[in-house]
């Protein structure tokens, strides 16, 4: 009687003791499938946010971040990841500061920066939903390894973009120059409509409409180069604020470059 009782609790103990080791072992496999998965998610949304961003923000920002003097500070550098917080008084993390700042842009340029960044949150009356806000800023969170170990301090000096050819069709020249300083951004994809900034369709008729005595050239031309002498009155999400596109183009853009963007943007119906 008392072999048979210890037997069952030598089973007993046997049995719970394989259970524990299977709990242990699945618990372990759980949490491997649980990293996984968030690494997954965190490389989907620093694609989805490197697409956001070729698309909006590299006319201002430039293509890898590294900003563009006297439009847009850089995001690709040392110091906005080492000293940026302190240098505005923000007390919480930088993720939270990089999504309030794309939501709610700033609505004020500076000293150094002439231009304004819009609102772009869902929230704040822009096009993003909080996801895509949130996307945007994993992306540029990505660059801290790379920014922080190139070393440098300050603000990045920007680069000068890659050249474009301007042998060839002004019209595919435009293009190119359209596409290369991330005029999408705001303006939307040729016969889209407009994000931030008003539709370009139909601009060459719609110009000189606008402002009697210009041709829809000379229109264009001096929309690019001067963007705040005639503010047209509706923007997407609401009437069109100065200082919103960047006032550098004159200068920036090479004569042939300039005259093939013109040339582009007569065509686009």
């Amino acid at each position: 009687m008392r072999n048979n009782t210890l037997l069952k609790i030598t089973v007993g103990i046997v049995v719970a003791f394989g259970i524990a080791l299977a709990v242990v072992y699945t618990g372990y496999g759980e949490l491997d499938r649980l990293s996984n998965y968030e690494d997954r998610f965190a490389g989907r949304s620093i694609e989805n946010g490197a697409k956001l961003f070729e698309t909006n923000c590299i006319g201002c920002h430039g293509v890898q971040g590294q900003g563009i003097p006297g439009v847009a500070p850089a995001l690709n550098s040392e110091a906005f990841f080492t000293t940026r917080l302190q240098d505005v008084g923000y007390s919480g993390s930088l993720q939270s500061y990089i999504e309030l700042t794309i939501a709610s842009g700033r609505p004020v340029g500076s000293g150094q920066y002439a231009a304004v960044m819009p609102t772009w949150g869902e929230e704040y009356g822009g096009p993003l939903r909080p996801d895509q806000v949130g996307d945007l800023a994993s992306y540029i969170l990505n660059w801290e390894s790379t920014a922080v170990a190139a070393g440098g301090g300050g603000e990045t000096t920007a680069t000068a973009p890659a050249a474009i050819d301007t042998s060839g069709d002004p019209v595919e020249v435009g293009k190119a120059v359209y596409a290369a300083n991330g005029c999408a951004g705001c303006h939307g994809e040729p016969g889209g409509a407009g994000i931030i900034g008003p539709n370009l369709a139909g601009v060459a008729t719609r110009g000189p409409e606008e402002v009697p005595g210009l041709t829809a050239e000379e229109y264009i031309h001096q929309s690019i180069v001067d963007p705040n002498a005639f503010i047209v009155a509706q923007c997407p999400a609401g009437p069109c604020q100065p200082n919103l596109m960047p006032q550098t183009f004159g200068t920036t853009l090479s004569e042939a470059e300039l005259n093939g963007l013109v040339q582009y943007l007569l065509t686009l119906k």
